[in-house]
């Protein structure tokens, strides 16, 4: 194995040898070249990907925290408001930080501030510093949503009074910083209004107000919803939103297929009865009064004078055969009949048993942008402010999307269900993309800057390509005007050696000179005579070569 090396070596070290200075200088740039790229690879793989520790944290907790990690010579960066550091080590910092009780809480003043008692610290800095520290307690939970950034919360708790007619109710005020594209369900709301109000001594929740970064109060849109829904369980509630989801994921569908799924928004509210049994009474008396009649009749007979007294067996008695009835009686006779019917109103009740639930209404809003305009290239196309073309949709294409939803609910001229109301409302709006387009800018130049590397990288490699390949070319235009130089004296000088040896001239030459002249005449008439064998040992010495 030793004797293969050096073996190698030698013959490395001899094509070294052979090489010209400007294929030695080529090699060896190269060389160069590939090292260094592969140690700038190097560098940016083997260099920790940086995640975020901390955000939003002031400069007294960042002074703090970045003092402790110089101390425990951690890599980080500082960039305004926010830590980085290496994500392989971001878990155990933490650790590190809760431990020494360095966890930054934004500014905010908790529970920690009662850790170190003030013995001269009034009532009055007492009950301040718990409000503030309530209120950064409820900030921090508030902010531990996902779909909340940051949060304020402020406190007013009344003083109290000796009379309980003069006392104020305690209020609260909620600020909220929704991420991007974020939003808040009804429960979050009805959450964080508990949450508060259950936190603070006499907090009611209708005296908790919420609002966004827009100043939208989200604390009225859930008294709306509850009063729409009062007296409906959260159960029913639940039942109503997954039927309206349900059917808004089927118009989304129908109408994506054709329009693409980002150009629809659909919103349903379904409204349904839950009421199992009706019951249906008509009453017409009430205690302490007498019933109502509907009809009265009065019948009276009267008779007087002589004939037969009626007599005989009541009933149907004497109209059966074979029975003697008592003979009447002959002399004054006197008669009196009196009848009376009265029919009186009854009290009615009617029980029906009911579908429960019962749909009754179903509202639709659909919403559809419009068409933008795109060059042959797929780019948008800019109108002269830098503003995407836009076209609505025509008063046509949206006939023919409503006609599609009315389908999707089942709403069609042939199917009508009895009892159910729809309200369809279909508008063409346009989207705010001005979220995507930035983001579509930013891949578009991410994408403009990979393919100028890609060329500049291309032609830079074309470069030392083409300057290798003149080099070479150069080199070996060189070398052949040098032999062709040498090839020309040789000549000329063998032709006058040539013609003073006919002329019969002595001429002093070298012993050298003489045996290569020597020699070049029985090499030429070598050729002459035995041409093969001069062809073969030209091939052998070009195949050396």
């Amino acid at each position: 194995m030793k004797e293969f090396f050096l073996q190698l070596s030698r013959q490395i070290i001899n094509i070294w040898n052979k090489l010209k200075l400007g294929q030695k200088i080529t090699i060896i740039g190269s060389i160069v070249i590939v090292i260094g790229g592969l140690i700038i690879l190097m560098t940016i793989l083997g260099k920790p990907q940086y995640v975020l520790l901390y955000s939003k944290i002031g400069p007294a907790e960042a002074g703090k925290i970045t003092s402790k990690l110089d101390e425990w010579k951690q890599e980080y960066k500082l960039e305004g408001e926010n830590v980085l550091v290496p994500a392989k080590d971001r878990d155990k910092i933490r650790l590190n930080l809760a431990k020494e009780k360095l966890s930054p809480t934004g500014g905010l003043v908790t529970f920690d501030i009662f850790d170190t008692v003030k013995f001269t610290a009034t009532e009055f800095e007492r009950k301040i510093n718990y409000l503030r520290a309530l209120q950064g307690e409820l900030t921090r939970t508030i902010e531990s949503i996902e779909q909340v950034e940051n949060a304020r919360v402020l406190i007013v708790t009344p003083e109290k009074k000796l009379f309980i007619e003069e006392e104020k109710n305690a209020t609260a005020s909620i600020k909220l910083t929704l991420k991007p594209y974020a939003t808040l369900e009804s429960n979050q709301i009805k959450g964080i209004i508990n949450l508060v109000a259950s936190a603070v001594e006499g907090l009611k929740p209708e005296n908790v107000t919420i609002i966004d970064n827009k100043g939208n109060i989200l604390s009225d849109l859930m008294e709306n919803e509850e009063s729409t829904m009062e007296g409906l369980s959260s159960k029913q509630l639940e039942l109503q939103r997954t039927e309206g989801r349900g059917l808004e994921r089927a118009i989304r569908s129908k109408l994506g297929r054709v329009l693409g799924g980002d150009k629809v928004e659909a919103i349903v509210k379904f409204e349904m009865d839950f009421d199992r049994i009706e019951k249906k009474a008509e009453k017409y008396s009430m205690p302490g009064f007498e019933q109502l009649k509907t009809s009265e009749e009065t019948l009276k007979e009267d008779f007087q004078g002589e004939g037969e007294k009626p007599s005989g067996p009541p009933g149907v008695e004497a109209n059966l055969p074979g029975y003697k009835g008592i003979t009447g009686q002959q002399g004054p006779t006197k008669y009196s009949k009196d009848e009376r019917r009265t029919n009186y109103l009854a009290d009615k009740e009617e029980v029906v048993q009911t579908r429960s639930p019962k749909l009754s209404k179903i509202s639709v809003a659909c919403f559809i942008d419009g068409t933008y305009e795109y060059d042959e290239k797929g780019k948008l196309k800019r109108d002269k402010n830098g503003k995407p073309t836009y076209h609505p949709r025509t008063k046509d294409e949206m006939l023919k999307y409503e006609s599609l939803v009315r389908a999707a609910i089942g709403n069609q001229k042939e199917k009508i269900y009895e009892g159910v109301e729809y309200v369809v409302s279909i508008e063409n709006v346009q989207f705010d993309r001005t979220q995507e387009w930035v983001y579509e800018k930013s891949v578009a130049q991410t994408e403009l800057q990979r393919k100028i590397m890609s060329l500049i990288g291309l032609a830079a490699l074309a470069i030392v390509v083409f300057g290798f390949i003149i080099g070479k070319a150069l080199a070996i235009r060189r070398k052949m005007r040098r032999e062709e130089a040498k090839r020309r004296t040789e000549e000329e000088r063998r032709a006058a050696l040539l013609a003073l040896e006919e002329k019969g001239a002595e001429l002093a030459l070298p012993p050298e000179d003489k045996e290569r002249i020597e020699l070049e005449r029985n090499v030429a008439k070598m050729a002459q005579e035995k041409p093969e064998i001069v062809a073969d040992l030209l091939r052998t010495w070009l195949a050396e070569e």
